[in-house]
């Protein structure tokens, strides 16, 4: 298949936009970012290439040209620096090697490269393909990264408000710090008549299940996951159902709707009719685009190029602290009268929830 190029830079508040448009329809979004990894992959190769060709009739002139640009990290991406060592930034770190023994690794691996072939040109193509390999390593785990970072909480803010929730209204916050009541952060919360649910968007693929696997150990009862992609012999659904979690896939499925039926048995006041696939398209792609929903950080070197935005929704709540309640997963909130914009009416007010259960008894 081939990659849905898009005609500006899929980092940009625009092109999220559209990513999470493709997400909440049941497309793969890999695709969409697929281009810009080749493209920044390209020019590395060309960076790299270029020093692979410096003094082309002095091998020895060219090794202490390298070497020189490993012992003084004088690059214009400062993670050249290990790859001219054939490494990454994490392998050097796990192997405990400092930038001091930087030069020692190059001649080390310079002199492996030498006992493998014998000329001059296969040298340097050999390491050439060294250095472009760890780039790879590189590049494509922090575009996976990048990409968490910019679509997790656009996907959870699109996607409650295509189902007829506000964000200004309180009826959802997004980013949610750990505190004394969950133990890590949260993509969304949404409010409820007797709290908060969590909500949590993993773009995961289908080769790494023990992922998907712990995130559905890690919720409250009547939580909401949403994954990329589930394996087809997955045991996560059938877990999911005995915790009480409500685990969704995003690809080839109708996500949106999944959520809008989930919460309204939860009593939340989400739009009455199911939506379908076009509606939330269409919902997401008018959705205003602003500084507030997508910060950019700057990345020094050539990282500029490959900006990681950075979602800051920090909603102030009234009140005393949350309450845990367990029974639920909810987080208290029962009394405030501003916190009922969502919230429906309860179908049976002598009784409109079970008992809560024991924590020990949740799963």
């Amino acid at each position: 298949m081939t990659p849905d190029k898009p005609s500006w830079d899929p980092f940009t508040p625009r092109g999220t936009r559209e990513a999470t448009a493709r997400v909440l329809t049941g497309r793969n979004y890999r695709l969409f970012y697929e281009a810009a990894t080749r493209r920044t992959l390209i020019e590395t190769y060309g960076e790299l290439t270029k020093i692979a060709r410096k003094h082309p009739k002095d091998d020895e002139a060219w090794r202490e040209h390298v070497r020189e640009l490993v012992s003084t990290g004088e690059l214009e991406d400062r993670r050249m620096r290990q790859w001219l060592i054939g490494l990454t930034r994490k392998t050097a770190q796990n192997l405990g090697i400092t930038v001091d023994e930087y030069p020692k690794i190059f001649d080390e691996t310079m002199a492996d490269i030498a006992a493998a072939v014998s000329s001059d040109a296969e040298r340097r193509e050999m390491a050439l393909l060294l250095w472009c390999g760890t780039a790879t390593l590189t590049i494509r785990g922090s575009q996976k990264a990048r990409i968490g970072k910019s679509l997790e909480r656009s996907i959870a803010r699109a996607a409650l408000t295509a189902i007829g929730l506000s964000e200004d209204n309180g009826d959802f916050r997004l980013n949610v710090s750990a505190d004394a009541e969950v133990d890590r952060e949260m993509d969304a919360e949404v409010r409820t008549a007797r709290g908060f649910v969590q909500m949590e968007v993993g773009l995961i693929g289908e080769g790494n299940p023990e992922v998907i696997g712990d995130k559905v150990g890690r919720m409250n009862r009547n939580s909401i996951i949403l994954m990329d992609k589930i394996p087809a012999r997955s045991t996560a659904y059938r877990t999911a159902e005995h915790r009480g979690v409500k685990l969704i896939q995003l690809r080839n499925n109708n996500p949106v709707e999944e959520i809008r039926q989930h919460l309204d048995g939860l009593g939340v006041s989400v739009r009455g009719k199911p939506i379908a696939i076009n509606q939330v398209e269409k919902s997401v792609l008018r959705m205003p685009l602003s500084a507030s929903d997508s910060e950019i950080n700057r990345q020094t070197g050539r990282e500029d190029m490959s900006r990681i935005r950075r979602f800051q929704t920090i909603v102030q709540w009234p009140g005393s602290p949350l309450a845990a309640m367990s029974g639920y997963g909810l987080r208290g909130t029962a009394g405030r009268p501003e916190c009922r914009s969502a919230v429906k009416e309860p179908k049976r007010p002598d009784a409109p929830f079970p008992a809560a259960r024991p924590a020990s008894r949740m799963s």
